[in-house]
C-alpha cells in the first residue's frame, strides 16, 4: 500500500499506450490507397539513459548502484489499414561495494511487437503492446492490467515502470464514446531485480518483507528461504468505456485481473513450526501469489479555469493480506480512491500537480498489512534560463504514518534531445511502509538522458 503502490503508481502517454478523450480521426495517408506502395521503415530510440548511483546512508549496505536501460522500435505502414511495429530493450544494472553481494546484470527485453488493423471507427492490435488504463497520475487505481516493472522501485516516472504485456487489443469508437476491450492470453508477472539487488522486495540481509513489518521470528526464516513464483495462466482482460466531451470526460471499467507484483505467502509447514513456537525442521518457501481479482472502477476529468481536476476510484474484490495470528495467506475486499489536480499557478511554466490518494481493506480483521492510509503525492516543475535548464520535484508523503519519498532533479536541457541531470532520491518510514523497507538506499544520482 502507499509508496508500495507507487513503487507498482499522467493520464496521456505515448501513441501506443491508452489515450484518453475521443481518438483523431485516421488520417487518409497516401498507403491506405490500394495503388499505393507501403510506406518506408521508421526508426526511433524511444528511451536512452545513462546513469551512476552513490548511495548515501549510514547503514546502506552497497556504496554504489548504476543504471542504464535503451529501448527502440521500428514500424511502418503495410497499406489498406495495417501496420506493423517492432521494438525491444535492453538494460543494465551495476551494484557494489559494502556488505551486500555485487550486481552485474545485463536484460534483453521484449518492447512493442504487434500487428494492427485500423478502419474508420475501430481499430484491432495483436501482440506485445504496454496499455495504461486510469487517469491520474502515478498511482492509478483502474491500472490493474499492466505488468509493473519494480527493478529500481519508483525511482523512474510512472510509464517508464510499465512493461509490455502479450495481449489482443480491439478499441471501438462512436461519437464521444469509445470502447476499449483487452485480454491478456499469457499471464507477465512484475519485472523484478536481481535477487541480490538493494531493490528486491525481499530482503535477505535483515530477513524483511516489502510491505510487511518486521518481525524476529520471522528474521532468520526469510534469510534462508527458497523463493517459488508460480506465473503461469492467462493475465485476465477488462473493458473500459469512456465518454468525452461537455466539458467532462469520464469512464467505466470492469477488469478481472491479476496483480503483476508478488505477494509473498510462507508454506504451511514453516508456518506450523512458527506457531508451535519451534524452529523450522527444513528451509522454507517463499510463495509468490499473483491473486486474481475484479476490479470495478471509474474516473473522470474536468477543467476548472486553469486548472484541471482528476478523480478516479476502483473497488477490488481480492486483495492479498497475512494474518497476524498465524501468518496464513488470504484475500480480502478493498477499494482505493485518488483525487488531484493539474495546473500552472502563477507562471505558464510552472507545473503543479497535486494528488491526495487513500487505500481500504474492507473488514480485513487482525492482518499484518495496513488497513488503510492516506498519501498526499506530487509533482513540480519549472524551466528556467530560456529553456535551458529545468528543476523538477517529484514527492510522496504518508498522511497517517511516517511514508515519504522526495526526488529533487536538476536538469540541463540545452542540448536537445540530450540532458544531463543531477537528482536525489530520499527516502524514510516506519518499518512496515515502502519508504522505511527502502530508506537504506537513498541515493545521488548524476545521470543522462535521450530520444533520437
Amino acid at each position: 500500500m502507499g509508496l508500495a503502490a507507487l513503487a507498482l503508481p499522467p493520464g496521456t502517454v505515448a501513441e501506443d499506450v491508452l489515450i484518453f478523450g475521443e481518438p483523431d480521426e485516421p488520417a487518409a495517408e497516401p498507403e491506405d490507397r490500394p495503388d499505393a506502395d507501403p510506406s518506408p521503415w521508421r526508426y526511433r530510440l524511444e528511451r536512452a539513459q545513462l546513469e551512476g548511483g552513490q548511495l548515501t546512508a549510514g547503514d546502506r549496505s552497497a556504496d554504489y548502484s548504476h543504471h542504464g536501460t535503451a529501448e527502440a522500435y521500428m514500424g511502418r505502414d503495410l497499406g489498406s489499414g495495417w501496420e506493423v511495429r517492432l521494438g525491444a530493450r535492453l538494460d543494465g544494472h551495476l551494484q557494489g561495494g559494502g556488505e551486500r553481494s555485487g550486481v552485474s546484470r545485463l536484460d534483453a527485453d521484449y518492447g512493442e511487437n504487434w500487428l494492427r488493423y485500423r478502419a474508420p471507427d475501430w481499430r484491432l492490435t495483436v501482440g506485445t503492446q504496454r496499455v495504461l488504463w486510469g487517469r491520474v497520475d502515478e498511482i492509478p487505481p483502474t491500472d490493474r492490467l499492466s505488468t509493473k516493472d519494480f527493478t529500481r522501485f519508483a525511482l523512474d516516472e510512472m510509464v517508464d515502470r510499465r512493461r509490455t504485456n502479450p495481449a489482443v487489443r480491439l478499441e471501438l469508437y462512436q461519437g464521444d464514446w469509445d470502447i476499449d476491450m483487452l485480454f491478456l492470453p499469457v499471464f507477465r508477472e512484475a519485472e523484478l531485480p536481481d535477487r541480490d539487488s538493494i531493490w528486491h522486495p525481499v530482503d535477505r540481509e535483515r530477513g524483511r518483507l516489502f510491505g510487511l513489518p518486521e518481525d524476529p521470528a520471522l528474521v532468520p526464516v526469510i534469510q534462508q528461504a527458497r523463493i517459488d513464483d508460480d506465473s503461469s495462466g492467462d493475465g485476465g482482460g477488462g473493458v473500459r468505456i469512456s465518454r468525452s466531451g461537455a466539458g467532462v470526460d469520464y469512464a467505466f471499467t470492469v477488469q478481472r485481473a491479476r496483480q503483476s507484483q508478488p505477494y509473498y505467502r510462507v508454506d504451511d509447514a514453516t508456518r506450523a513450526a512458527l506457531a508451535a513456537g519451534s524452529a523450522p525442521a527444513q528451509r522454507a518457501t517463499l510463495h509468490a501469489e499473483h491473486p486474481r481479482s475484479w476490479v470495478v472502477g471509474a474516473d473522470l476529468a474536468t477543467e476548472v479555469g486553469a486548472w484541471t481536476l482528476r478523480a478516479e476510484a476502483a473497488w477490488l474484490s481480492d486483495v492479498p493480506v497475512t494474518r497476524a495470528a498465524d501468518l496464513r495467506y488470504e484475500t480480502v475486499e478493498g477499494f482505493d480512491w485518488v483525487v488531484g489536480v493539474e495546473g500552472f499557478p502563477g507562471d505558464r511554466d510552472f507545473r503543479t500537480t497535486l494528488q491526495l490518494a487513500g487505500q481500504h481493506l474492507h473488514d480485513a480483521g487482525g492482518v499484518l498489512d495496513a488497513r488503510e492510509a492516506y498519501y498526499l503525492t506530487g509533482e513540480l516543475e519549472n524551466p528556467f534560463l530560456d529553456h535551458q535548464w529545468r528543476g523538477r520535484l517529484r514527492f510522496s508523503a504518508g498522511l497517517d504514518r511516517r511514508d515519504a519519498y522526495v526526488n529533487p532533479e536538476l536538469a540541463w536541457t540545452g542540448n536537445e534531445p540530450h540532458e544531463v541531470y543531477v537528482g536525489l532520491h530520499w527516502l524514510d518510514g516506519r518499518e512496515d511502509t515502502a519508504a522505511g523497507f527502502y530508506r537504506d538506499n537513498r541515493l545521488l544520482v548524476l545521470g543522462w538522458r535521450g530520444q533520437f
